[in-house]
């Protein structure tokens, strides 16, 4: 009687922390989109009210910098739901549980299916998971088609079977129509690594590895058709090598000689796993030689692909997420390893404490934005996080000590998102002031006038205005602009001055205080200089045009 009550008891600990799981997920579905994702996103529309789904664009401007998968599984849900923010993030996010079954999956192949189960939530409750399904990146989608692939060849390694390597060719395939050469680089240097290990590398002289390679150029294919068709082989030049090549070298968004820039970065953007990360990354090079591994998909992945993101010149946080499966799986592994197979009493100490340490952070972080930097009064957010820290004990109180942390930390990091996805998000966004102008715009606009944008790279405005317009990049299009009876602008100080030493006769519309959501610094987030890091922005329409 009493083990029932105790697995009844554990069973609704387990799904009242899925429930806030799923919540906070569905929760940032619909948490207005900004940046690279607001761009996404407006392409997805031209696609949606067009019906041209080969040759992309924004702005009424031919589309190159990422390939087509982004916007061909998001624009069908615009046709279900509108072109939306919920329509748009909803198919990534289904989309990238691919990643989480698959990390499984192949997890499965070489270790327990414990060890695998907690390496799938390891990575569904990561920092990168809960961040890059709010700001969307084409990483979501690269990172499930990479560990899709990887599991793909490790079951065709073990198993030699054709449907096995036609599925890797596939994934490959979607890998490379997500972001570019990074789709097979991964999967191909994880595979090399793990059958040079093992002693396996004549694998690949098969004719099934040919028929693998043959189905991933012809997705790549279907692909690269509508680039070669704006851009011809200049466009070819700019998928397979300018793109990549010009981020390593700088040409393409460099700037960074920071080589630790990802060694810092994983410290937040792995919680609250980051350090379980590291311990099991130093404990697979050490036993490496030490003894034979299972697998070393892992390891080759990580070790190759962080050594070119790293000595590279352009550097994000969202550009190492292909490797999170492979993060997940080595901690998990090796905390298994402390807590159940040598059962290191001095390690399971460490880890606890480290652990608790990492808990005790995120939630002094959740409670120091939600009470100081950006207070919130509303009841039922505080009722949800009531639940979680009654959550958060009740774990403490479990028996099993390994399962104790892992809930921990889960709560803990649900607790962190579920706050900034339903209190601090919404309270940012009302510094950001594209989408307010688009509100203002959308009322008031009359059919046929367009809203464009000059010194303003915010193009969620595209997705957003029911009318978009262009984006002048400088002084020659704005007179071209200005010429346009009944054209809207949004504008900040430097282009308001611009059009008012015009001789085009325009109205102020509103202006806004504004705050891009890329640059949350210390000086914005403190509430006592927060005014002080506003700029102006101005919603303007043109009433008689220049040269009138």
């Amino acid at each position: 009687m009493n083990n029932k009550l105790r697995i009844n008891y554990n069973n609704l600990i387990n799904y009242s922390i899925g429930f806030f799981l799923i919540l906070t997920y569905f929760l940032g579905l619909i948490v207005p989109v900004t940046s690279d994702a607001g761009k996404y996103a407006a392409i997805s529309r031209i696609i949606y009210e067009t019906g041209d789904w080969i040759t992309l664009k924004i702005h009424f401007e031919p589309y190159l910098q990422k390939p087509p998968l982004i916007f061909w599984i998001t624009t069908p849900f615009y046709f279900i739901f509108g072109p939306t923010t919920f329509a748009f993030k909803l198919p990534v996010l289904l989309y990238s549980s691919i990643a989480v079954y698959s990390t499984y999956r192949f997890a499965k192949l070489f270790y327990s299916k414990r060890i695998a189960k907690i390496a799938a939530v390891m990575l569904a409750t990561s920092e990168f998971y809960f961040l890059f399904h709010n700001d969307i990146h084409t990483d979501c989608l690269l990172t499930a088609n990479v560990i899709f692939s990887v599991w793909q060849l490790a079951e065709y390694i073990k198993s030699k079977k054709l449907v096995n390597m036609l599925l890797a060719g596939l994934g490959i395939g979607l890998g490379l129509i997500s972001k570019g050469p990074i789709g097979v680089f991964v999967p191909v240097i994880a595979a090399l690594s793990h059958l040079i290990y093992k002693k396996q590398i004549k694998l690949i002289f098969n004719y099934k590895v040919v028929l693998g390679a043959f189905i991933s150029l012809l997705v790549l294919a279907a692909g690269l058709t509508g680039i070669f068709k704006q851009f011809g082989w200049e466009g070819l030049k700019f998928f397979f090598w300018d793109n990549n090549a010009g981020r390593i070298s700088g040409k393409i968004k460099g700037g960074s000689t920071d080589y630790l820039f990802y060694f810092h970065t994983t410290l937040y953007i792995f919680l609250p796993w980051a350090i379980l990360f590291f311990i099991g990354l130093f404990m697979e090079f050490k036993n490496l030689f030490k003894t034979k591994l299972p697998e070393l998909f892992s390891l080759g992945g990580i070790f190759f692909y962080w050594i070119i993101i790293s000595i590279a010149s352009a550097k994000a946080p969202h550009y190492f997420m292909v490797l999170s499966p492979f993060m997940s799986l080595l901690s998990a592994k090796w905390l298994l390893y402390f807590f159940e197979e040598k059962t290191s009493l001095k390690m399971q100490k460490i880890i606890i404490g480290i652990q608790r340490f990492v808990c005790i952070i995120l939630w002094i972080i959740l409670f120091s934005l939600c009470i100081y930097f950006f207070p919130s009064k509303n009841i039922f957010f505080w009722l949800g996080i009531t639940v979680l820290l009654f959550l958060f004990f009740l774990t403490g109180k479990l028996n099993n000590m390994l399962s104790r942390i892992l809930l921990q930390s889960v709560i803990s990091i649900v607790a962190l998102n579920f706050a900034i996805n339903v209190h601090l998000f919404p309270q940012i966004f009302t510094y950001q002031s594209v989408i307010p102008a688009c509100n203002v715009f959308n009322e008031k606009a009359n059919t046929g006038e367009m809203l464009n944008t000059y010194n303003s790279e915010h193009r969620e405005l595209f997705f957003y205005a029911k009318n978009p317009g262009h984006f002048l990049y400088d002084s020659e299009d704005l007179e071209i602009c200005l010429k346009r009876k009944n054209d809207w602008i949004f504008t900040d100080d430097e282009g308001l001055k611009e059009i008012e030493q015009s001789t085009a006769k325009i109205k102020l519309i509103q202006s806004f205080k504004h705050r891009s959501l890329s640059k949350l610094t210390p000086g914005f987030i403190n509430p006592a200089t927060r005014a002080q890091r506003l700029k102006n922005m101005h919603l303007i329409k043109i009433i008689e045009p220049a040269g009138e």
